[in-house]
Parts: C-alpha cells; sequence; structure tokens
C-alpha cells in the first residue's frame, strides 16, 4: 500500500490487489475517524461531520479525475436514500463553487430467500435528467455485499446504451466498504470496460476495507482479511482494543437509520451496549462501551426538549 497524497485535512493510499479495481484508494482523516469511531454519533451531528468528508473526498476525486474535465460532464447518481447523506454535493461547492448537476436512483435491497447474507436489489425510481454525454459519473454509496451497488451500476450503464452516451470515470465513494464490495467493483470494472473499453473505474473508500460478517450487513475493523494502512491498526488498537476491535457490531450500524432517524439509531445502539456489557469484557472494552452508552443518553435527551 503506497501513500499517495499526504496535506493537512487527509491521507490517500493506493491499494494493489488483482482482485480490486486497478484504481482503488484508502482514504484517511480526522473527519473520517470521528465517525466510524463513534458508531453512537447520528442525526445533525452526523450529518455535519459527512460534510467534512465529503469536501476530503472532493479533494482526492478533484485531483485524482476530474483535472482536465468539463463541468458539463461530470454528475453525482445520488441511491436513494443512503446516498443523499454523503454530502457529495457540498464537497463540489466547496471545491469548485458550482452544484454538481444531480441524477437519482431509487435502489431497494432484498435478501435472498433461504440465505443468511445474500442480498439482491431492485431498481424502484429514475431521474436522469442531468445525465450527461462523456460522462465523468460519482457515486456515494455504504458497501456490504455490493448488490446494491452492481444493480445501480448496471442500470446506468444500459441508460447509457439506450441514449449512446459515452463513459469517460466512474468514481465510487465509500464511507463504509467490505473487501467483498471491492471485489464486486472488480467485476463492475470488467463489465464497464466490455461497454465502455475507454472508461475507467476508482473506487475510493474510507480508513480500511472491512470484513463483511455472514449476515450480508456488518462490517467488522479486524479481521484477518481486511485491508488497511497501518495507521489504521494502530487507530484501531487505540480506539478500540483488540478484542472490541473485532467484536464492535459493525463500523457504521443502519447508515440509513443512522442519518434519518437518529431516535431508532439510539436506541438500537443502547441495546446493543446494553447486550455487550453483560458479557465478559476486558477494561478497556467496557470503558469504551460505557463512554458510548452515556454520550447516546445525552443524545437522546436533547429530542425530549420542547421546541
Amino acid at each position: 500500500m503506497d501513500k499517495l497524497m499526504e496535506n493537512e485535512r487527509l491521507r490517500l493510499y493506493a491499494v494493489h490487489r488483482n482482485d480490486f479495481p486497478k484504481n482503488t484508494y484508502v482514504m484517511c482523516s480526522d473527519s473520517v475517524e470521528n465517525i466510524l469511531y463513534r458508531p453512537n454519533m447520528a442525526g445533525n451531528e452526523l450529518q455535519k461531520n459527512m460534510e467534512k468528508v465529503a469536501e476530503e473526498l472532493m479533494q482526492v476525486i478533484a485531483e485524482l479525475v476530474l483535472k482536465g474535465e468539463m463541468l458539463q460532464n461530470i454528475t453525482e447518481v445520488v441511491f436513494l436514500a443512503g446516498g443523499l447523506y454523503y454530502q457529495l454535493n457540498h464537497g463540489f461547492k466547496k471545491k469548485f463553487n458550482e452544484a454538481i448537476p444531480q441524477c437519482f436512483l431509487g435502489i431497494k435491497r432484498q435478501r435472498v430467500e433461504g440465505s443468511d447474507g445474500e442480498f439482491t436489489a431492485v431498481a424502484t425510481y429514475e431521474n436522469f435528467e442531468s445525465l450527461p454525454d462523456n460522462a465523468t459519473i460519482i457515486i456515494g454509496d455504504t458497501i456490504a455485499t455490493g448488490a446494491t451497488l452492481e444493480k445501480g451500476i448496471y442500470h446506468i450503464f444500459e441508460t447509457l446504451q439506450t441514449k449512446k452516451m459515452k463513459l469517460e470515470n466512474l468514481v465510487i465513494c465509500s464511507l463504509a466498504c467490505s473487501v467483498n464490495g471491492a471485489q464486486k467493483m472488480k467485476d463492475i470494472e470488467k463489465r464497464m470496460k466490455l461497454n465502455f473499453p475507454d472508461a475507467k473505474a476508482h473506487l475510493i473508500v474510507c480508513e480500511e476495507l472491512f470484513h463483511l460478517m455472514p449476515d450480508g450487513t456488518d462490517l467488522r475493523f479486524l479481521y484477518d482479511d481486511c485491508v488497511m494502512p497501518e495507521e489504521t491498526r494502530k487507530r484501531i488498537m487505540e480506539r478500540y482494543g483488540q478484542k472490541l476491535g473485532k467484536e464492535m457490531k459493525c463500523a457504521v450500524f443502519d447508515w440509513g437509520t443512522r442519518c434519518k432517524n437518529p431516535i431508532k439509531h439510539y436506541h438500537e445502539f443502547l441495546e446493543y451496549v446494553d447486550n455487550a456489557l453483560k458479557q465478559d469484557q476486558d477494561e478497556k472494552t467496557m470503558a469504551t462501551l460505557q463512554k458510548m452508552k452515556k454520550e447516546t443518553e445525552e443524545s437522546l435527551e436533547t429530542f425530549e426538549r420542547i421546541i
């Protein structure tokens, strides 16, 4: 893993694996850390921090992809509803002082009947009025199995082909992406090259590529198949320790709930913490969980006030 960029806000690493897209990167920053190591954070505080992450992601995209591109050829495809909270339009405006043209695609993930961790996805809504020719398409998505991502991107490919439009760049940004998701992106890259041979795929993930649990949902930090820079490994040990670094339920929990329904997320997180505190835990795990529980209870109390 090679460090490509470092400034006062972020560090960027290139990942070299044959089963990942050719252009795969890991971005580390204080803003990313603040979200991923505080999974109890939700609502307004989470959205404000995601604005900072979006600014950093757009710095990276500007450097790696957008040099020499025309604004009229750039669009964001927002996967509803989770993609709304990636705040990429905010990041684009801060970087270029222009709003990014946006397309919208409703994608619903469905568990495959009879399976524990397999999912498929269906497209339920689309608005592609801003889809340009010679397109550079930017997508923000939290990626577990990659079923939603695959369905959404293949739908975009079909639309481009129907309209006889070309694709120049496909840029995927993920606050939390599994190793399986990166491998799925490799398959998508291969399909892309068949339909758009000159196009390039770029996968930019935050902090690490996570282990995906058998349920097809939970993303874990400290498993053998995880791919991370050394600074991430050190951070996990400092923030969580060895035990919680492997046992924390998920790096992001339910992203949609966490963003748009903070009260529900707080209750779900407290239920997780209460169950975890009943288990045999080491001192660091107990202290970390108790601190998160206190913060979550305080956040929940703010919703009890009269406006």
